[in-house]
């Protein structure tokens, strides 16, 4: 994989969590896969269209989801993943996505992202593309994110 292509996004996901007060980002593991499966609680993806085509993961457990949402929120409480705090994490996957786009456009490399899609449960086993995918894991406070990036040039 092209890092000229993959860096925008985890640049976007660095940039975007610390507007939020997620602040002391690390980035983990990272991993290449020959698909992108998907096995965390809360999932959200955004499709990617263009110069590049693909899928945009990010997964999370149901807890980080709940204080990422509470962070985007002003530090409202989510005790649980309702219709808001969903919505908030879709967006979050939406504005990173979106971010990563814009950072590809300045290296001349148009895409244009789909709004985001959200997969919430326990035990859910999901093979979102047959693709080889990037797996890089990020370390917050508020728990570990791991972002999918499936990209076909």
């Amino acid at each position: 994989m092209n890092a000229q292509l993959i860096n925008p996004f985890l640049v976007a996901v660095e940039s975007i969590l610390s507007q939020f007060g997620v602040a002391d980002i690390r980035k983990g593991a990272v991993m290449l896969k020959e698909e992108m499966v998907i096995e965390r609680d809360v999932t959200a993806f955004v499709g990617v269209v263009g110069d590049l085509r693909g899928n945009i993961a990010y997964c999370f457990t149901a807890e980080t989801a709940r204080k990422l949402a509470s962070a985007m929120m002003m530090g409202m409480p989510v005790p649980e993943l309702d219709e808001m705090s969903r919505s908030a994490i879709a967006e979050l996957a939406n504005v990173i996505t979106g971010n990563a786009a814009s950072l590809l456009a300045e290296e001349q490399v148009k895409v244009d992202i789909t709004p985001p899609s959200m997969i919430v449960g326990k035990d859910i086993y999901l093979v979102l593309s047959s693709v080889r995918t990037l797996i890089v894991t990020f370390e917050t406070p508020v728990g570990s994110i791991e972002v999918h990036i499936c990209l076909e040039v």
